[in-house]
């Protein structure tokens, strides 16, 4: 893991798609360049990072990233050392869209398994929720109930705009995985964090672990916002086979319906929500049959 600043411009170098690793140069790459008085980022991909590796977690906090700089003025590029990446990142899933086109979301180019990045927006929150359940409807589930699918990712989104006060940094990408028939959600801003929402609203919290814990409690709610639903970030999780929550310094892992706590070392400068669910076992829709008198 390296970062090289050039003469003219700052140059971010990712070298690996080990989640610790490339969390480690986000948090690097935000904690050190932020106050750069250099006006230029170049994102970099080492060769021994693989297009196939890259999974919705990396390609939401990247958006981050950019973003972050984006706000900060500054002129982002990547860099073609890896072509395959840089295609992938560029043409095929068009981020450059999101920026000099100003767009929310696009859809992906050709792939149809990726529900690509989007942009969350107050006034959009319920309807990409829709779109996304829709879509699994009518490729992959046809008369399948998945309004819990609706109800995680519409509540995950809800949590950003009353917690997180990301203005404007906060994405999401969702990609379904036919083999496994896994569907794999990313969630991310960089707000101020759930944690330090938590530990403002409860002074005796001391840690950020613990603070997620409390967010993770049935019904908990900073009351940050009059339209908070209040329903906690339990209500996200409940589907979920294997999800994270990293903000801050705390990291809190769900794996088989047990949730494990954990401080780390580096911190994540908002909130990221990962987590998997299993669609493989979807039970039919239930049809409401309609009566005329």
């Amino acid at each position: 893991m390296e970062e090289n600043v050039a003469d003219d411009n700052i140059q971010v170098t990712f070298d690996s798609t080990d989640r610790e690793s490339w969390l480690r140069e986000i948090d690097y790459a935000y904690c050190q360049f932020s106050k750069s008085k250099k006006m230029r980022v170049s994102l970099d991909f080492s060769t021994t990072v693989l297009r196939d590796s890259l999974e919705p977690f990396h390609l939401v906090t990247i958006a981050c990233l950019i973003q972050h700089f984006y706000q900060l003025g500054k002129m982002v590029s990547i860099l073609t050392s890896n072509k395959e990446v840089c295609d992938f990142i560029y043409e095929e899933l068009k981020y450059y869209q999101y920026w000099s086109g100003g767009k929310n979301h696009v859809e992906a180019k050709t792939s149809q398994n990726v529900l690509n990045l989007w942009r969350i927006v107050e006034n959009e929150k319920d309807l990409y929720a829709h779109r996304v359940e829709d879509y699994l409807r009518n490729t992959y589930f046809k008369n399948k109930d998945l309004s819990a699918i609706f109800v995680c990712l519409v509540e995950a989104y809800y949590n950003v705009f009353d917690h997180a006060k990301a203005e404007g940094n906060a994405f999401s990408f969702i990609q379904y995985d036919q083999q496994t028939g896994l569907l794999h959600v990313a969630v991310s801003d960089f707000g101020i964090g759930i944690a330090k929402a938590v530990r403002d609203f409860d002074s005796t919290i001391v840690t950020d672990k613990d603070a997620i814990f409390k967010a993770l409690q049935n019904n908990f709610t900073t009351r940050s916002t009059k339209r908070n639903r209040g329903f906690g970030l339990d209500n996200i999780l409940s589907p979920t086979e294997e999800a994270r929550i990293f903000s801050h310094h705390g990291l809190v892992y769900k794996k088989g319906g047990v949730f494990y706590g954990y401080e780390t070392d580096f911190s994540y400068p908002g909130t990221l929500i990962y987590f998997e669910i299993d669609l493989s076992n979807m039970e039919e829709e239930q049809l409401i049959e309609e009566f005329s008198f």
